[in-house]
């Protein structure tokens, strides 16, 4: 008879609880799970029982392991977004991200038209936005578009109208470039830039090499007398001869300084504009010889200069002096013997194709002018005797760079190596040299790179060595083994490296001008 409860009726009788998997007796599976035996019919429910509760915990878990990954991530990014509130650039001055954006427009590269004014600027946040709105410097470059074959006004227009209201009454830098066919500016855009003529400060014109057609600066000619705050007068690119001639605009520019009348290339210019020449500082162009005299007779106040010629038939005669001339690029080394350049401190001097002819005119030009020269470079010259006796004779150089032409080793290169290893040149703390997998000379060369870094007196020790490898725009690679010499060499604690094109070119003088 069964048992109840005594005050509720229930049975007594104790349940018999469901067998779970983990409470069921295992009892043969570890049987099944060491051999290849087949479970009972009994046995496999069992089995199944195990195999659905190990997976629900299995669910169970990678939910957790979901909602943990979502909440790590909302920690990290909270954490990112709380650092990017004490970020430094939030602290930097809207002067200083102006001057900064102002660099980011700049180009080195003289055969780039300039950058357009910095819409896309505004786009980066609000903050930047108000900067860019407020600084009139940003927006005072101003390209002029080509004319159009449309009857409409030029789409352009619009854009330049609102650059020059919001660059306010900031100097202007104005450029035009002829495009295709098109060879003159579009005239609803020269009358708004025109009115401002007189806060022109910057001019340049950009000739492309593929127009075979006249291009007119006729337009150019209702700024005559209105130039007054002009600094640079620049010519651009390649241009074929008798293809344009500048208007004269230039005989009352009372700010005038800077004159560019061709790209590094020196390809020819057809004929000399009237330039106020007494007043030019900064001037580099490419004409005849007698030309090129007569500009610098006029131009006494030149303090640098970059000359190249269209004929290399240089006629001897009186040296014309330049009295404050500082620094000469000659792409014509014979054109040497013309100058007096009492005050020059840098030369660079171009020997195309590996010529020669001149080199042994250097010395006797700084004897005659007296002048201490400090930074002599030499591109694609051949390594001779007569190098070494020009180095003899100029104890005050202190920055050399040697684009030797001939890289196999001989016996002049050798002795040069020897010489700078011997004190050649006293005074040297920086130095410049091109290097190829063909230089056998390699550890010799490096073996006087060390010497001169370890001197005595520290003064007169070489305190920087930069290795380049090509010619002109050509990259080629550090070969290998000089790549393990520079890292010896960097670990020493000597300042030693392999440049890459862009500061090979200013190294060698090419990216001065203007």
């Amino acid at each position: 008879m069964a048992q109840v409860c005594w005050q509720c009726g229930a049975s007594s009788k104790p349940a018999i609880a469901s067998e779970s998997p983990e409470s069921r007796p295992l009892r043969d599976f570890h049987r099944l799970l060491t051999s290849n035996d087949a479970p009972l019919d009994s046995e496999i429910p069992f089995i199944h029982d195990i195999m659905s509760d190990g997976q629900k915990q299995v669910d169970t878990l990678e939910a957790v392991i979901v909602q943990l990954t979502r909440k790590r991530d909302e920690i990290v990014e909270n954490i990112r977004q709380q650092r990017a509130i004490l970020s430094p650039v939030r602290r930097v001055p809207p002067e200083l991200v102006c001057e900064i954006l102002v660099l980011s427009l700049s180009s080195d590269d003289d055969e780039d038209t300039p950058n357009g004014p910095p819409w896309h600027f505004g786009h980066i946040c609000r903050f930047w936005r108000h900067c860019v709105l407020a600084y009139p410097a940003l927006w005072s470059s101003i390209t002029i578009p080509s004319s159009s074959s449309s009857s409409d006004p030029h789409p352009l227009i619009s854009m330049i109208e609102i650059q020059l209201v919001r660059c306010a009454d900031v100097p202007l830098r104005v450029c035009w470039s002829p495009s295709d066919e098109r060879t003159t500016a579009d005239p609803g855009s020269v009358d708004l830039v025109l009115a401002h003529s007189s806060r022109w400060r910057t001019l340049r014109l950009d000739i492309c090499s593929e127009l075979d057609v006249p291009v007119s600066f006729d337009w150019l000619r209702p700024a005559n007398g209105r130039l007054v705050a002009l600094e640079t007068f620049q010519v651009t690119g390649s241009y074929l001869l008798n293809q344009f001639e500048i208007p004269d605009i230039f005989s009352t520019t009372p700010s005038l300084r800077n004159v560019f009348l061709t790209n590094w290339t020196f390809e020819i210019y057809t004929s000399v504009p009237a330039i106020p020449w007494a007043q030019i500082t900064h001037y580099s162009g490419a004409f005849d010889p007698d030309s090129q005299i007569e500009i610098l007779e006029a131009a006494a106040n030149l303090v640098t200069c970059a000359l190249g010629f269209r004929w290399d038939d240089v006629k001897r005669g009186i040296p014309t002096v330049l009295p404050r001339l500082r620094r000469l690029h000659l792409e014509t080394p014979e054109f040497i013997h013309r100058l007096n350049t009492p005050l020059l401190e840098e030369l660079i001097i171009h020997y195309w194709g590996g010529i020669t002819y001149g080199v042994e005119d250097i010395l006797p030009f700084v004897q005659r002018s007296s002048c201490m020269l400090k930074k002599l470079v030499l591109r694609r010259c051949n390594i001779g005797l007569d190098l070494i006796t020009i180095l003899h004779g100029l104890p005050s150089l202190t920055h050399l760079v040697v684009e030797n032409d001939n890289l196999n080793s001989t016996p002049d290169q050798t002795a040069l190596l020897d010489a700078l290893a011997d004190g050649l040149c006293p005074n040297l703390a920086s130095m410049a040299f091109r290097v190829d997998s063909s230089d056998v000379d390699t550890r010799r060369f490096f073996t006087m790179a060390r010497s001169r870094f370890q001197l005595e007196p520290p003064s007169a020790r070489l305190t920087q060595l930069r290795l380049f490898g090509g010619w002109g725009t050509t990259v080629e690679p550090c070969p290998p083994h000089i790549v393990v010499e520079i890292q010896a060499m960097c670990n020493e604690g000597f300042d030693v490296s392999f440049v890459d094109s862009h500061e090979e070119e200013t190294l060698k003088g090419k990216a001065t001008f203007p």
